[in-house]
C-alpha cells in the first residue's frame, strides 16, 4: 500500500470566535482561532493524546499527526478486522481495539505493535468497552457477568468490580471507556457515564446520554454535539458549550491545551488558538 500521502498546508487566518466560556484552560475571554493547515482523509474519528497529537482511524488504519498536524506515522492491520476504539491517553502504549475479532492492540508512540490480547484465548466472549490503565494495564467490561475488570498482559485479573447490574439495578451495555486522572469511565448511551475509582468500585454516573466518544480533562467532560464542543463539570456540574470555528460537513473534533481539530467527511482541520 501506497503510505505517501499529500499534506496541504494552508495559508494560516485567523477566525474571531466570541465566547467567554471554558476552553479547556478556562478561557474566559475573547479568544480566536489561527487555521494551520488541513490533511485528505477519510476517517471515522479523531482523537487527542497528553501531549498534543492527534490521532485519526479508519476502519484498518490509524494515523498520528503533531500539534501542528504534520503526518508522523501510520498503524494499518486487516486481520483483525475494522477498528472501533483508539485509547491515546497513554501515549507510549496506545490502544486500538478490534471487536469483530475480541482484539486489542497496544502500539508504541511510533505506532509500532508491542503486544495483541485476543479475549477468545483468554476465555472472554462479549467485550464492548476497554481502556489502557495508567500502569500499563488493560481494563475491559466483560458483559457477561457485567463487570468491570483489569488484567496484565497474561490475562491475569488483578481488579474487577461488583457486578454492575445489581450495583445500579440496571443492565449495562458500555461502548467507549477510559481511564483519566484516577477514575474510569464507563459510557452507555442509554444509562450515561458511569465512573468508578482506579480499584473497580462504582461512584456515580454522569447524566449525559447518547453519546459515542468524549475526552475528559480537568474535571470536564468534553463532548462534541450538534457542531459545539460541550463541556460538562464533573465538581460544578455546569455545562458550556464552545462554538467551533467551522461546522460545515463535521463529523467530530478534539481538543488539548492550545490545539484542537475538525475532522469532516474528507479531511482533518487543524488549528491553534
Amino acid at each position: 500500500m501506497n503510505r505517501r500521502k499529500t499534506y496541504n498546508r494552508v495559508k494560516s487566518k485567523t477566525t474571531p470566535i466570541l465566547f467567554g466560556l471554558w476552553v479547556v484552560v478556562c478561557l474566559s475571554f475573547s479568544t480566536s482561532f489561527s487555521f494551520i493547515g488541513s490533511y485528505d482523509t477519510k476517517s471515522n474519528f479523531i482523537t487527542i493524546d497528553n501531549f498534543g497529537n492527534f490521532y485519526t482511524a479508519t476502519d484498518n488504519q490509524l494515523a498520528k499527526f503533531s500539534p501542528d498536524g504534520t503526518y508522523l506515522y501510520p498503524f494499518e492491520e486487516f486481520k483483525y478486522g475494522k477498528i472501533s476504539m483508539v485509547d491515546v491517553t497513554n501515549p507510549m502504549k496506545v490502544l486500538v481495539f478490534c471487536p469483530d475479532f475480541m482484539t486489542v492492540i497496544t502500539l508504541d508512540k511510533y505506532l509500532t505493535q508491542l503486544t495483541v490480547y485476543n479475549f477468545f484465548d483468554l476465555g472472554y466472549q462479549n467485550i464492548s468497552a476497554v481502556a489502557m490503565s495508567s500502569d500499563g494495564l488493560l481494563w475491559f467490561y466483560d458483559n457477561t457477568d457485567f463487570k468491570l475488570k483489569k488484567i496484565d498482559e497474561t490475562g491475569t485479573i488483578i481488579l474487577q468490580s461488583q457486578p454492575l447490574n445489581t450495583a445500579m439495578d440496571a443492565v449495562p451495555n458500555p461502548d467507549f471507556m477510559l481511564e483519566k486522572d484516577n477514575a474510569v469511565y464507563l459510557n452507555d448511551p442509554a444509562i450515561g457515564i458511569m465512573v468508578f475509582d482506579v480499584f473497580g468500585n462504582y461512584s456515580k454516573t454522569v447524566p449525559i446520554k447518547g453519546l459515542k466518544k468524549f475526552q475528559v480533562f480537568q474535571d470536564q467532560i468534553i463532548y462534541f454535539d450538534n457542531n459545539r464542543l460541550n463541556a460538562y463539570g464533573l465538581i460544578t456540574l455546569d455545562l458550556k458549550s464552545i462554538q467551533l470555528p467551522d461546522t460545515t460537513d463535521v463529523v467530530m473534533a478534539a481538543i488539548q491545551k492550545n490545539r484542537m481539530a475538525i475532522l469532516k467527511k474528507d479531511k482533518v482541520d487543524f488549528y491553534r488558538y
